[in-house]
């Protein structure tokens, strides 16, 4: 690189080697030798400097360095002054010295730019602006490749140095539950910095699929928006209360409460209830019991849309028998000490 670098060197003693001080006047000639060598050698610099600017300009995009972007300017930049060297020692050949000067202003011009363009860029990662759309979109499709998700809105990023923090929200089927939701998100987490290794960080958050089977359009949802913060409808300590008061009181004979699992939709209240009945009872007589169950639980709470009771026949999971447990001792207690 030494050789390289006295490029304009050569030019400049090539330009200055010849001196004829005869007759009083001061007058520069050009060797017809030295200004090949020069050319030679300006070329070749230019050649290697332009070299490594594309090899740093794309490890940086790789990388997403600004640093990296603006080392790669500063080997363009030297390639670019080699070549108003190099139309400085074109020009004086062919009897055009105006050339030069000229080439340096536009060079200027350009190095000038480059330099407001990445101060510009340096600028926006550290007031932490977001990242331009087109970075995201890969990201996106990433996100609906994973299995489950059904669609994703409000992707937002932004860049911390070399590291791009992303913002998320993923559409999943209304009727998952928690953990199998939860799973979903950890995929969708573990996909995105498996293909995008400049993404340090991903906050999910987990919104369900209004359009998945349901028949409501969007005025009607957007309509129900206030009962859905209301605090008049049900959560789930309030409805197990209520379902388990209702098949205490009347069905105690006939069937005891399982499980219950509430979910909120469009404003709307939906009850899934698990219970089970004896074993001696006939399927036609069972559904005839769970109808009446469903009718006694509509009546008890307007909120309440619709009800699905669900006859378990095989074992129950284990996890699930202990948080009915709690959830009803607790109830009990409660009533206790009112």
């Amino acid at each position: 690189m030494g050789v390289l670098s006295s490029a304009p060197d050569i030019i400049a003693n090539t330009l200055h080697a010849h001196h004829d001080h005869s007759n009083g006047d001061h007058h520069h000639g050009i060797d017809l030798e030295h200004p090949v060598l020069a050319l030679s050698m300006t070329t070749l610099a230019i050649s290697v400097k332009e070299g490594l600017y594309w090899i740093t300009k794309r490890a940086g995009e790789k990388e997403g360095s600004g640093l990296m972007k603006a080392n790669a300017w500063h080997h363009r930049a030297d390639a670019i002054s080699s070549v108003v060297a190099l139309v400085g020692v074109g020009g004086s050949i062919l009897g055009l010295p105006l050339l030069d000067p000229l080439a340096g202003v536009i060079v200027s011009g350009m190095i000038l730019k480059a330099g407001i363009q990445t101060g510009y860029e340096s600028v926006l990662e550290l007031v932490d602006a977001a990242v331009d759309p087109s970075l995201l979109e890969p990201i996106r499709e990433t996100i609906l490749k994973v299995d489950g998700v059904k669609g994703c809105h409000r992707l937002r990023g932004r860049k911390a140095g070399t590291s791009l923090y992303l913002d998320v929200h993923i559409e999943v089927y209304p009727f998952l539950s928690v953990s199998a939701a939860h799973d979903i998100g950890e995929t969708v987490r573990h996909q995105i910095q498996k293909e995008h290794n400049q993404v340090a960080e991903v906050f999910i958050h987990i919104d369900p699929s209004y359009s998945m089977g349901l028949n409501m359009n969007l005025k009607r949802a957007l309509n129900n928006s206030d009962i859905r913060n209301s605090e008049a409808i049900p959560r789930q300590q309030s409805a197990e209360a209520i379902v388990s008061d209702i098949i205490s009181s009347h069905f105690s004979k006939k069937m005891s409460l399982e499980h219950l699992m509430l979910h909120y939709v469009h404003g709307r209240v939906l009850l899934q209830v698990q219970v089970s009945m004896s074993p001696e009872i006939l399927i036609r007589d069972a559904m005839e019991v769970a109808k009446q169950a469903e009718e006694e639980i509509l009546r008890a709470d307007a909120n309440i849309s619709q009800v699905s009771m669900q006859l378990r026949l095989g074992q129950q999971i284990k996890q699930l028998q202990l948080a009915s447990s709690n959830n009803v001792a607790s109830d009990v207690h409660a009533g206790g000490k009112q």
